[in-house]
């Protein structure tokens, strides 16, 4: 019995030896609080444009864009939601290849919605699939 004991502690003595410490910020521990449902992407051309539903205070949808190829271009987001509800990001913006540009909608649990994302220098809009709050 003592020779498990002891060999016991030895495990987990060498198991936490090998596992560094690990610290948490503030911003870090209230981001465990929210809960986000799963990504949802459409693939473009040049990129992915994808929405996810992020639950918490406050809640939300989460808007995102990963230009891979291709020219700069000017893009607006717009939440468009099965309910009605729909609502623009705060203004156009550029993006190139290889960046990736995010806007969250912190507008609360709006049942099923998706991101409409509009292209405008060259025309035509781009829609995610539909995504929900967890």
């Amino acid at each position: 019995m003592i020779t498990r004991r002891r060999i016991s502690a030895i495990a987990i003595a060498a198991v936490c030896a090998a596992v560094p410490l690990t610290t948490f910020s503030a911003s870090a521990a209230q981001a465990g609080a929210a809960g986000f449902g799963p990504t949802k992407c459409s693939y473009l051309t040049n990129g992915d444009l994808c929405a996810t539903g992020i639950s918490g205070s406050p809640a939300g949808y989460d808007a995102a864009y990963a230009k891979h190829s291709g020219s700069t271009i000017t893009v607006r987001f717009r939440l468009m939601c099965i309910n009605g509800f729909q609502k623009d990001d705060n203004g156009a913006f550029s993006i190139s290849a290889g960046q990736r540009r995010s806007f969250v909608f912190s507008v609360g649990n709006q049942g099923s919605c998706r991101v409409r994302m509009s292209d405008l220098t060259n025309g035509g809009y781009f829609y995610s699939p539909y995504v929900v709050i967890p």
